[in-house]
């Protein structure tokens, strides 16, 4: 009787549920397969503007050597002979670029200020240091030369923030500096005495 109860699972495995072997393989096949119809689907054909032609003409050479060491054939224009034919080729490739010359942008002076000088009249003096004065906030050094059209250092010259700004920004200083940790504050503290020691050349 203890052998029919354990042969039991084992024959309704094979016999009564046949469709779970056959659903497994089934599964099984299609997985192959959808595996095959990928792969033959990926394998697409390049694009014929991508592959050379035997037949067809080059009308053009691609010259693109790679960097070397200078070469004794390169020979300078001042150790050419006089009767050169090279020096003709130089010639005329001189006078090329000479004409081209004209169009090439104006050089770049990286000095040259984006702002006007000494464009300010007392009108606009008292214009910049009112606005400083009523609205601190909004007129900052930055607005005002963006507004004017002149530097933030002439800015800082011709107007002083009032004493509620200087103590909001002393504030503002004191609470960053009580975040700081004993590695920072003593790397602050060297900082500022190489700066006086630079100051007195020490």
């Amino acid at each position: 009787m203890d052998l029919r109860i354990l042969r039991r699972p084992v024959a309704s495995i094979f016999s009564a549920k046949p469709q779970c072997l056959l659903s497994l393989n089934a599964t099984a096949r299609r997985h192959e397969s959808s595996y095959r119809r990928s792969k033959q689907r990926l394998n697409v054909k390049p694009d014929p503007n991508f592959v050379p032609s035997n037949g067809a003409p080059q009308d053009h050479i691609i010259f693109n050597p790679p960097s070397s060491s200078p070469s004794v054939f390169h020979t300078p224009l001042k150790f050419l002979p006089k009767d050169d034919k090279r020096r003709k080729l130089l010639a005329i490739t001189q006078e090329r670029l000479n004409a081209l010359s004209h169009r090439l942008p104006p050089p770049v002076n990286p000095k040259q200020l984006k702002y006007e000088r000494h464009h300010l009249s007392e009108k606009d003096v008292a214009e910049i240091r009112r606005l400083r004065a009523e609205e601190p906030e909004k007129w900052t050094r930055l607005q005002l030369a963006k507004k004017f059209n002149c530097s933030s250092i002439f800015i800082g010259m011709i107007t002083e923030a009032s004493a509620e700004k200087r103590d909001l920004e002393r504030e503002k200083l004191e609470a960053v500096k009580a975040r700081w940790g004993p590695t920072r504050t003593a790397a602050r503290e060297n900082r500022q005495r190489r700066i006086e020691l630079a100051k007195r050349d020490e």
